[in-house]
């Protein structure tokens, strides 16, 4: 028994956030599971939970509705982009060829490059940069599920339509749409499910992603001595005058501004436990 002045009541959110979120628990999970500062995202094996993700939907909402009236309460998270833009339904135009795809795609096979670099380097980029024709890629992808393979058609008899280079940034698209949202529909739904009852879900979709989590996780305090030692710099700029003046501009930015700087260049706002040393870069091509 205590008398809240605040305290309290940010320590019940931190305990709640702490067990929800912890991929051990299950209902959000790394896409590289050794590496602690790995975004966190939905788990496609927890559809059968969804009541946890109405639960964790109204406990964000209930957040943003203290912050939005100066009582900030933050979650402590780093999620990924790809879950955000699902919360805010961005719409995706995709354009591939001459032909414009417009679905309602919460946002573009890019999201891979922050969601899970892996992958992204390994096949997205790859697929992208490189000719497909002799690859015998189909529409189609398989996924490992109980120590069982399984064969799931990216579209209408996709395992029998070949992947070409005409075609391939519509598969791409495609892949992203499988693996970022369609193994999670269930999950997210339930969510925003939840959120909508605290704070109507209209009015979040003026924010982008990187906004809402600025909105929803807040910002760190920024060091920018620390930024600035725990970077590498990479091809022929170690001589150059531009990195000093790249380092005198950011010393001049505000915490907002570091904030979307460091969104950039991790896919996060947040500085993990351990500091700016912990993080991970992105790298970009």
């Amino acid at each position: 028994r205590g008398i809240d002045w605040g305290g309290l009541g940010r320590e019940l959110f931190v305990l709640l956030f702490d067990a929800l979120l912890d991929p051990s628990e299950g209902l959000f999970r790394r896409f590289k599971k050794d590496d602690p500062q790995a975004l966190l995202h939905p788990s496609s094996a927890a559809k059968d939970r969804l009541k946890w993700f109405d639960f964790a939907g109204r406990l964000v909402g209930k957040c943003l509705y203290e912050t939005c009236k100066g009582n900030p309460r933050y979650v402590k998270a780093r999620f990924t982009r790809s879950f955000l833009a699902q919360l805010v339904s961005l719409r995706v135009t995709c354009k591939v060829g001459h032909q414009t795809f417009t679905r309602v795609s919460f946002f573009a096979w890019q999201h891979f490059e922050s969601d899970d670099p892996e992958f992204y380097v390994t096949k997205i980029k790859y697929v992208k940069e490189n000719d497909v024709d002799d690859l015998e890629l189909v529409f189609a992808e398989d996924v490992y599920a109980d120590g069982k393979l399984e064969t799931f058609p990216l579209k209408p008899n996709g395992e029998e339509i070949a992947v070409t280079n005409e075609n391939k940034l519509e598969y791409l698209d495609l892949v992203t749409q499988f693996r970022l949202v369609d193994q999670v529909r269930s999950q997210v739904e339930a969510f925003v499910r939840g959120l909508g009852e605290i704070v109507p879900i209209d009015l979040l979709s003026v924010f982008d992603e990187n906004e809402l989590e600025l909105l929803m996780c807040g910002a760190s305090e920024y060091n920018v001595k620390d930024l600035k030692s725990n970077s590498r710099v990479e091809g022929n700029w170690a001589s150059e005058n531009v990195v000093e003046w790249f380092w005198s501009a950011v010393g001049s930015f505000t915490q907002e501004e570091l904030a979307q700087l460091l969104q950039f260049t991790t896919g996060s706002s947040q500085i993990p436990p351990g500091g700016v040393a912990k993080l991970s870069q992105i790298g970009r091509a």
